[in-house]
């Protein structure tokens, strides 16, 4: 080939037998949650699975909460998420097996159910966009006479420990602070539910003590040989209003035109995985990535929920809360490289929703006026206080570590307005809680008072606090540039970037604070927060490679739970570009999740750490972080962190900070070209890792410029794209370079 006459178009990319490569599929029954098939619109959802004699159909909404005031407790008491039940479907003979097969591409299951007495052919799915979850059976001769039940779970905690009588109150306060010893309620059970009948609908109404209500409305027709059982699950609050939302859903989704309906199902799917795609040599972790990618679509999605603690299917046990010192930060890591920025939005939009409840959760109260405070325990309506659970009152940083991730998708999208409105004014109050806490000592630095590293103690200049402190600031410094606002408060976030105390270090890398090594065996990388996601201690600074590497080793060697540690020491490993490190993690967490990729923790699922694979894999495979202390965004990188035996790869529109599509290929170990477009407009900076000489190609010329060893600077404007290539690496390549214009 001789220049670039020899540029085509990539191959067409077939979804439906690409996806059909990653189904999960079930030669037995499964049992129990961690082996059930699961399903979801990020509202509703459900499992399928044995339980005993028939086969367990549960039903889960995420916004279903209490909603009782501090006088029954911290969030795991008053406001805690609440189990909906479960259907029974009894066969008419024995169980002996199913052939079943989750199908990825139509987000369904389809197969068999088997019996002594003959099978039932089944279809499952919760809708995409209706409030319905559906089962449609065809049974057989012999079956005919299965049938379903409904047993509802109780409305109250999962959570033990709260006090049944006057003298258990004393305990409580003991354990979650003094103050429960004036104010704490006895507990009082909710309401019984109550099951009411409206026409051909079925309708299991759950009162609450505090206001509102939730119902499980169900239905089953019969056409033909075939039964469709339809739920729909609603909630209210403070109004009453659920149990005729749930009925109406279920009677208007069973008038609807089925096919149409569900091919309205499978249009939100199919929509959905193409907006990236990545292939990687691993087939068994290729289909780890995807299927984490479906359990986005059912989890998380604007005007729906956000990835809480659990996930959608939340199964009981003692976080029936939202936890934010790691976990929802973790869960929504993967978003913003797989340009999927709607399955991030319900954050940042539940965060600007509460901030009335974040000001209100600030002690002591006269701090108020300018910070703000989110609990570690919350529910989707941000209420709580920061002495609510006495054990965690100096734990103050979650506020700031979650507000980096709407600045992540803030990066990602560019959208000012969202800055300018929902981001910017929460993240200076979240910063403010910290200029409350400063001083400076006698060494001229700037010190933070004692406060509390997660799952460990209470530390002065705790390396936590003070690198959410020192990112706030940056942050801060640059949003306030980007929007063109003169705040006031620039000069202190300025002197705090220059005279914050370096963070405390020593053989072992970054210790938990000034005084206080790391444990050889502490799972939570909080105080690791510089390196990542911060990047405030990169690779790319001249003298950090001694700490990075011996913060990274120290991470690596902790045993125990693989799943939660490679979260985020993962990507660790990959920010410092060891990608076989970095897959040796991954293969660590993948073998210790479920058989259905779930991963447990206290009984329940803890989801971070089952979507935690495909944060590792995109940061193996593209990297766009920024010093926060620099004044220009950092490259796209491309191909950072690849193992050695990943010989092939190749990615498309994986999303990059500036709102950058990239795609990129990968073979026999050579990149054979990357392609940018650009959404923003955005100056764009890039190490693509061609070998060779670098040309460009486009709808016009692109002005090309080499800043730094294999770093250009790239001529892009909004909605152009561009194609870079080598010509020694194209001339050898066996498989053609795509285009620059794409249909």
């Amino acid at each position: 080939m001789s220049g670039n006459s020899g540029l085509t178009r990539e191959e067409t990319i077939d979804w439906p037998a690409f996806m059909r490569g990653h189904d999960m599929a079930f030669d037995k029954l499964p049992h129990g949650w961690k082996e059930a098939p699961h399903f979801g619109n990020a509202m509703i959802g459900s499992m399928l699975y044995q339980s005993g004699d028939a086969i367990e159909l549960q039903v889960f909404r995420g916004d279903v909460q209490d909603h009782r005031d501090d006088t029954y407790g911290w969030t795991a008491y008053s406001r805690p998420r609440l189990m909906i039940g479960h259907f029974l479907l009894h066969p008419a003979g024995k169980l002996t097996g199913c052939n079943w097969r989750m199908d990825m591409w139509n987000a369904e299951l389809i197969g068999t159910i088997t019996t002594d007495k003959g099978e039932i052919r089944i279809r499952h799915f919760t809708h995409a966009d209706d409030m319905a979850i559906v089962t449609e059976l065809a049974p057989s001769a012999g079956e005919r006479g299965c049938s379903w039940s409904w047993h509802p779970a109780p409305a109250k905690t999962t959570r033990g420990g709260y006090p049944t009588d006057e003298a258990g109150i004393g305990g409580f306060a003991k354990s979650y602070g003094k103050h429960y010893a004036d104010t704490l309620k006895v507990y009082k059970a909710n309401p019984p539910g109550r099951l009411e009948k409206k026409g051909d609908v079925s309708v299991w109404i759950q009162d609450l003590l505090a206001g509102g209500q939730y119902a499980t409305a169900w239905s089953e027709q019969v056409q033909q040989q075939t039964r469709t059982h339809i739920v729909s699950i609603a909630n209210s609050y403070p109004e009453s209003t659920a149990s005729g939302a749930a009925v109406s859903d279920v009677d208007r989704c069973q008038k609807l035109d089925r096919a149409k309906w569900i091919e309205a199902h499978r249009k939100w799917w199919h929509e959905y995985y193409p907006m990236s795609f990545v292939t990687i040599p691993d087939k068994g972790l290729e289909s780890l990535y995807w299927q984490t990618v479906y359990r986005f679509g059912c989890t998380s999605r604007a005007g729906r929920c956000f990835v809480d603690t659990s996930g959608l299917w939340f199964q009981g046990g003692p976080w029936a809360y939202i936890t934010t010192d790691w976990n929802i930060q973790s869960a929504h890591w993967p978003v913003y490289a797989a340009n999927r920025l709607d399955q991030g939005q319900e954050l940042v939009d539940r965060l600007h929703g509460g901030q009335d409840a974040l000001i209100k959760a600030v002690r002591p109260v006269q701090w108020q006026e300018d910070s703000a405070y989110l609990p570690i325990a919350v529910a989707l309506d941000m209420r709580g206080t920061r002495d609510g659970d006495k054990r965690y009152y100096d734990l103050v940083g979650t506020l700031a570590w979650t507000m980096s991730n709407t600045w992540f998708q803030y990066r990602y999208s560019m959208d000012d307005r969202m800055l300018r409105e929902k981001i910017y004014p929460l993240l200076r109050r979240s910063v403010n809680l910290y200029l409350h806490m400063v001083q400076e000592g006698d060494d001229g630095k700037l010190h933070l008072q004692p406060t509390y590293s997660p799952e460990t103690s209470v530390f002065a200049d705790c390396n936590f606090d003070l690198a959410l402190f020192k990112w706030g600031c940056h942050t801060l410094l640059k949003a306030s540039k980007r929007l063109g606002i003169d705040d006031p408060l620039i000069p202190r976030w300025k002197q705090v970037t220059e005279k914050l105390i370096d963070f405390p270090a020593d053989d072992h890398g970054f210790r938990l604070g000034r005084d206080q090594t790391s444990p050889p065996n502490h799972r939570h990388f909080s105080h690791l927060l510089m390196i990542y996601p911060l990047h405030l201690v990169n690779i790319e600074q001249e003298g950090s490679r001694q700490v990075l590497q011996a913060s990274c080793d120290r991470a690596n060697a902790v045993t125990g739970l693989p799943a939660m540690v490679q979260t985020h020491v993962g990507p660790i490993s990959a920010a410092l570009g060891k990608g076989d490190t970095a897959l040796d993690g991954l293969k660590h967490l993948q073998s210790d999740l479920m058989p259905n990729g779930l991963w447990p923790c206290g009984g329940n699922p803890c989801i971070e750490s089952t979507l935690g694979a495909a944060n590792i894999i995109q940061d193996m495979l593209i990297q766009s972080w920024s010093d926060p202390a620099a004044e220009e965004s950092g490259p796209i990188r491309i191909f950072p962190a690849v193992p050695s035996a990943w010989k092939d790869i190749e990615f498309r529109d994986l999303r990059a900070e500036g709102a950058f599509l990239v795609s990129a290929k990968r073979a026999a170990g050579l990149t054979q070209w990357v392609r940018i477009k650009s959404l923003a407009g955005e100056p764009c900076r890039v190490r693509p890792g061609l070998i060779g000489q670098v040309s460009s190609k486009g709808t016009r010329q692109h002005l090309l410029k080499e800043v730094s060893p294999g770093v250009y600077d790239l001529d892009l404007k909004k909605g152009e794209e561009v194609l870079l290539y080598a010509e020694e690496v194209s001339s050898k390549a066996n498989s053609s370079t795509p285009d620059s214009s794409r249909n």
